[in-house]
């Protein structure tokens, strides 16, 4: 699961054992995606969601930052648009039609 931090205008995250940088300026486009999962185990089942972060850079690079829950992942895409206030946020019809040739 992802660790990211968003810091003085710079996405961080590690790609082992490697310490990444994407600067927040150069995304243009970030949305959520949830993932319901059912588990079952020896004494009974569960489920859970997994939340992931998509992000787009100017360069048509995508990374994937995913989550245990979606709280955090709803954080972390908070925190970007804090950083970039210019980029585009959600998975709308009129931002696939825009970034979809990225």
């Amino acid at each position: 699961m992802a660790k990211v931090t968003v810091e003085n205008g710079k996405v961080l995250y590690r790609r082992f054992p490697f310490l990444c940088e994407l600067p927040a300026a150069s995304l243009v486009w970030a949305y959520l995606q949830q993932e319901d999962v059912s588990a079952k185990m020896c004494c009974g089942s569960f489920n859970a969601e997994i939340g992931r972060v998509v992000v787009l850079d100017r360069d048509g690079k995508r990374k994937v930052f995913q989550f245990e829950s979606m709280q955090e992942a709803r954080e972390l895409l908070a925190k970007l648009e804090e950083a970039n206030p210019d980029m585009a946020v959600g998975y709308t019809q009129e931002n696939r039609k825009k970034f979809e040739s990225y």
